[in-house]
């Protein structure tokens, strides 16, 4: 027999849904700003021609990472079904919304079996940043989410959590961690990577603090090695673009990511509430996976 949720639960459940509400009403809407021209080309594009079609920010017969598995899902939506560019974007800000919740629950579940625990991770991820206005895509804040929830980012941050829930139950040996999940596992962090190369290094910190805070024997780390050698295939077979030739476009990125350095107290302080909770779980155990996290986070 299922019991009623408790005060603290529902003090925290409701307003994480009304949230969510107040999301899928900015979906309907979608606000046309920041990169939404662009990812609309990107759809565009693939809805014409799937095999060759050219670059979708200018007139040119080049590859682009706006070519994700993602996009490309979205592509052939929009050409088998006729729907307008529009529509499907707001069906895909729908599923990328749907896999952030799911995920977030997903992991919560696998550090707390506290009842509020999902729903204060969620008003945490879009209400603990700063009181400084700050969009940015793969950024959270609600405002942030608000603009950018049809970008390939959000799709990417949800596959992100449910790759560190799989993870971390494989990797402490919960349920039939065989061979075709490490494979499953190294296939979903390429993914995340050609989706978003930006949430993909946050996926990738977010495993590796998983793993080592796990310490697995040798047999699992045989195969963790195994899920990351597909993993690799999968990012040097992706026709679209080249992945491993975007490590040289380094130069040109810094200079258009300084403004994540800037005003940090403004933007991020509100965060100071959640490096105290880390110091609990520290001090409860120096192997936690979220202070590991944090601490590749800042390095």
């Amino acid at each position: 027999m299922r019991t009623a949720p408790r005060p603290a639960a529902l003090a925290a459940q409701v307003p994480a849904a009304v949230v969510v509400l107040l999301l899928v009403l900015v979906i309907v809407r979608l606000p046309w700003a920041g990169d939404l021209g662009m990812h609309a080309a990107t759809v565009q594009r693939l809805r014409h021609d799937l095999v060759d079609p050219g670059n979708p920010l200018v007139d040119a017969d080049t590859p682009s990472p706006y070519y994700s598995p993602w996009m490309l899902v979205l592509g052939c939506v929009a050409r088998v079904s006729g729907l307008s560019v529009f529509v499907v974007l707001r069906l895909g800000a729908l599923a990328g919304l749907a896999l952030l919740l799911s995920g977030v629950w997903r992991y919560v579940r696998t550090l707390s079996d506290h009842r509020a625990a999902p729903a204060l991770a969620v008003l945490s991820l879009l209400f603990l940043w700063g009181t400084v206005l700050f969009n940015w895509s793969g950024f959270y804040g609600l405002n942030s989410l608000a603009l950018t929830v049809s970008y390939p980012s959000v799709f990417a941050l949800g596959l992100a959590f449910h790759l560190w829930a799989w993870l971390g139950r494989a990797v402490r040996g919960d349920g039939d961690a065989v061979w075709g999940v490490w494979l499953g596992l190294g296939a979903l962090w390429a993914v995340i990577l050609l989706c978003h190369q930006f949430s993909g290094v946050v996926a990738t910190l977010g495993a590796v603090a998983t793993v080592v805070a796990a310490r697995p024997g040798r047999a699992m780390w045989i195969r963790l090695g195994g899920g990351l050698v597909l993993g690799l295939v999968v990012l040097l077979l992706w026709p679209y673009y080249d992945f491993f030739a975007l490590f040289g476009a380094g130069g040109g990125l810094e200079s258009v990511h300084r403004p994540l350095y800037e005003d940090m107290v403004g933007r991020y302080w509100l965060v100071l509430l959640g490096v105290l909770a880390l110091g609990v779980r520290w001090w409860r155990d120096r192997w936690d996976p979220l202070v590991l996290f944090c601490v590749l986070g800042v390095a």
